[in-house]
């Protein structure tokens, strides 16, 4: 093998691995820790695993995408930015599971940044 071959295939396997820590690399997204679990949004879905390890969970998993979660104070709730019609709103979610209420109906695009520190309502983001 003369080496510029031996130079393109060296180049090409360094190009292939890089693409695939790059797809890898975005999976797990947006994690938010509370004082006994985590939540996570994974392939659009959230995702809740306990603190100390073990088997992850799906929590949410309507059709749309699911992003930004945010635990209560308490940990009882979790609030995240749901987009199931073409616009994102805020959702909350009680962390043991169930039907996520909706809190925002704007035509505006909605993020969850945080919770207030008694748990009563949540900080939104709003994008034109």
């Amino acid at each position: 093998m003369d080496m510029k071959k031996l130079v393109a295939l060296c180049l090409a396997v360094v190009v292939a691995f890089q693409l695939n820590a790059q797809i890898d690399a975005g999976l797990f997204r947006y994690p938010d820790v509370s004082k006994t679990q985590i939540i996570f949004s994974y392939a659009n879905d959230l995702w809740l695993v306990p603190k100390e390890g073990g088997t992850a969970i799906k929590l949410a998993s309507p059709p749309g995408v699911e992003t930004y979660p945010k635990f209560s104070p308490d940990g009882k709730n979790i609030a995240f930015t749901g987009n199931y019609d073409g616009n994102s709103d805020v959702y909350v979610l009680p962390a043991s599971g169930g039907v996520p209420f909706r809190l925002t109906e704007h035509g505006y695009q909605e993020r969850v940044v945080d919770w207030t520190p008694d748990g009563k309502k949540c900080f939104v983001c709003f994008h034109s």
